[in-house]
């Protein structure tokens, strides 16, 4: 597994452990409740720290943001980028 995709889910399952044959490509962790609202300011934090990136305001509102994949998806256009 890919250091982002690794990170991602790390700070997913800091509570809770994903259920079993879930797909990390669709699954909306924060309508799922793994992430509120407080440990998302968190994970932004460690996402941008770890990655070296920002995230804008569009990009943290939007559906990709909420599922594994989109994320990961997102993160990886931004390390590229760079």
């Amino acid at each position: 597994m890919d250091k982002i995709r690794q990170t991602i889910l790390d700070f997913v399952e800091r509570e809770y452990k994903l259920p079993e044959n879930v797909d990390y490509d669709t699954f909306d962790f924060v309508e799922k409740g793994f992430v509120d609202s407080m440990g998302m300011v968190q994970f932004v934090a460690i996402l941008e720290d770890e990655f070296d990136i920002e995230f804008s305001a569009d990009e943290l509102l939007s559906n990709d943001f909420k599922t594994v994949g989109g994320l990961e998806k997102l993160i990886q256009k931004k390390v590229n980028k760079k």
